[in-house]
C-alpha cells in the first residue's frame, strides 16, 4: 500500500508539472501574439534567425545544466518556435502562390477536355524507354516475377548497380551499402529521414527542386536555405554556407546539375563544400539524377573525400523511365539499414518485374548517349530562342533539362505570368517561386521535342514583349 501511495503521489506530481508546462506554453503564445502584432505594424519579417540562434544556444546550455538530453531540448525548442511563427503569421496576409503542381493540375484538366497544350512545365523527358527494358519487364511478368522481393532490391539489380558505379566512378560499393527505391524522390526522402530528427537543420542551396525543403519540413526538421544569384552564375559561396551552420545542422543537400537552373558548380567548390561538411560532421546528400545530362565536369560524391554521404539517383531521366518508379541510394551500411527499415514498413519493395527492367537499363549505354546528345541539342535550341527575347536574361545550362530565365521587367510576377501564358497561349511553365525566393524567374522544361520547345519559347517571347 505504501508503494502504491508513493507511486500515486509521483503521478500526481507529473500531472501538476505537465499542466504547468501547458500554462507556460499558453503564456508564451500570448507573448508571441504581441510580438506578431508589432512585426505586422512595422512590416517586419516573421523569422529572425539571429534571435532564434541565440535562444537555441541558451536552451541547449540550460539542458546541459539540468541534465536534459540535448536532442529532447532541440525538439521542444523547434515545436515552440514553429508555434510562435504560426501565431505571428496569423496577422499576415499570405500570398496565394501558383506552384508547379497548380500549373500541372490545371494543364491536365484542360488536356482531358481535349485542349492542345505546349507542356514546358513538367520535368519528364519524352524519350522512349529502351526496348530492352520493356522486353525485360514483359518477360519477367510472364515468368511470374510478381512476388515480394528483398526490400534492398533483387540481387541481380544490386550487383548491376555495383558494376555500374565501379565503371562510372571507380567506386567499390558493397551490396549492404546499396538499396533500390521506388523512384529518386523516395530515395531522397528516406535519405533525409534516416539522418534528420525533429528540430534538426539541413542546408539547401537555392534555387532548387522544392521536394528537398518539403521533405525536410515533413520530417519536422528545418531547412536552412542558401540564396544564390543569376549575377554570380548561381554559384554558392562556401563561406556563406559555413556561416549558416548551426549546432543542430546535420546535413547539406548538393544536387548537380541543378533543377531548375542546369548549373554545375566548379569541382573545387564541390570539394570545398565536402570538406566543410567533414569539418562539421555533416552528411552530404548528393542527388545525382541528372549526371548523364552533364555537359561539363560534374563532381560526384562517390569520387570525393566525404566522410558521411548518401548518393541518390533514379532511372527516370536518363532512360525515360519516370512511370516505372525505380531509383537507388548508396551510403554507409548503417544509413542504408535505416532506409531499408522505412522502406520495408511503408512499401515492402519495388515491384520485382520493374527491377528486371532497370537491370537492362544499366546495360543500355547506346540509349544513354542518344538521350544525352538530344538533351544537349535541346539546350542549344532553347538558348538560341531565348537570346532573341530582350526582356529575359538567363544562365545557359551546364546540364540537366531545364532553363531558368529571369524577367528584366520590375515587378514581374511569375505566378501571374504562368497562368496568363496558359490561358492566352496554351503554354505551360513552372513559376520561379516554387524553387525558392525567385518570383521574377520561371522554369522551362526541355522534356519535349526541339520543335515544341521553340514553339513554346516564342509564345513566351510574345507575351513578355
Amino acid at each position: 500500500m505504501k508503494r502504491e501511495a508513493e507511486l500515486q503521489g509521483l503521478r500526481d506530481e507529473v500531472s501538476r508539472v505537465t499542466k504547468e508546462i501547458i500554462s507556460l506554453i499558453a503564456e508564451r503564445n500570448d507573448v508571441a501574439r504581441k510580438i506578431g502584432h508589432i512585426k505586422t505594424e512595422g512590416s517586419l519579417p516573421i523569422e529572425d534567425e539571429g534571435v532564434e540562434d541565440t535562444l537555441l544556444k541558451e536552451v541547449l546550455a540550460d539542458c546541459e545544466r539540468a541534465g536534459v538530453d540535448r536532442e529532447v531540448g532541440n525538439k521542444i525548442f523547434n515545436i515552440l518556435v514553429s508555434e510562435s511563427k504560426r501565431i505571428q503569421g496569423q496577422n499576415t496576409i499570405q500570398p496565394v502562390l501558383v506552384t508547379p503542381m497548380t500549373i500541372a493540375s490545371k494543364a491536365m484538366e484542360l488536356q482531358r477536355k481535349g485542349k492542345r497544350l505546349v507542356r514546358l512545365d513538367i520535368g519528364e523527358p519524352n524519350f522512349e524507354p529502351p526496348r530492352a527494358v520493356l522486353e525485360a519487364c514483359s518477360k519477367a511478368l510472364f515468368d511470374l516475377r510478381t512476388r515480394y522481393s528483398e526490400t534492398r532490391g533483387i540481387p541481380e539489380l544490386i550487383e548491376g548497380l555495383i558494376r555500374h558505379l565501379k565503371k562510372r566512378h571507380g567506386y567499390d560499393a558493397k551490396a549492404r551499402e546499396t538499396i533500390v527505391t521506388p523512384g529518386g524522390r523516395y530515395a531522397v526522402y528516406t535519405a533525409l529521414a534516416s539522418i534528420l530528427k525533429e528540430g534538426d537543420r539541413c542546408i539547401v542551396i537555392e534555387p532548387n527542386w522544392p521536394a528537398y525543403k518539403e521533405g525536410i519540413q515533413f520530417i519536422g526538421a528545418r531547412p536552412t536555405t542558401i540564396h544564390t544569384t543569376l549575377e554570380e552564375g548561381w554559384e554558392p559561396h562556401v563561406e556563406t554556407v559555413k556561416e549558416s551552420i548551426r549546432s543542430n545542422t546535420k546535413a547539406i543537400v548538393l544536387s548537380y546539375p541543378v533543377n531548375p537552373t542546369g548549373k554545375i558548380i566548379d569541382p573545387r567548390v564541390f570539394s570545398d563544400l565536402v570538406a566543410l561538411a567533414n569539418d562539421y560532421g555533416l552528411t552530404v546528400i548528393s542527388d545525382e539524377i541528372y549526371t548523364d545530362y552533364a555537359y561539363k565536369s560534374c563532381a560526384s560524391i562517390l569520387e570525393s573525400k566525404a566522410n558521411r554521404f548518401i548518393l541518390t539517383s533514379s532511372f527516370s531521366k536518363t532512360w525515360a523511365m519516370t512511370g516505372f518508379r525505380v531509383g537507388y541510394a548508396v551510403s554507409s551500411e548503417d544509413v542504408i539499414s535505416k532506409m531499408m527499415k522505412m522502406q520495408s514498413l511503408m512499401i515492402t519493395c519495388v515491384p520485382e518485374f520493374v527491377q528486371f527492367g532497370a537491370l537492362k537499363a544499366i546495360e543500355s549505354e547506346a540509349e544513354i548517349r542518344r538521350n544525352s546528345q538530344a538533351m544537349k541539342e535541346r539546350i542549344e535550341a532553347a538558348s538560341k530562342e531565348l537570346d532573341k527575347i530582350g526582356g529575359l536574361e538567363y544562365y545557359k545550362p551546364d546540364g540537366a533539362m531545364y532553363v531558368f530565365p529571369r524577367a528584366k521587367r520590375a515587378g514581374f510576377d511569375s505566378s501571374t505570368f504562368a497562368m496568363k501564358l496558359l490561358e492566352e497561349k496554351n503554354v505551360t511553365l513552372a513559376p520561379g517561386s516554387g524553387f525558392g525566393d525567385y518570383n521574377n524567374c520561371f522554369r522551362i522544361s526541355l522534356g519535349q521535342s526541339k520543335e515544341t520547345i521553340i514553339e513554346g519559347i516564342r509564345a513566351i517571347g510574345e507575351l513578355i514583349s
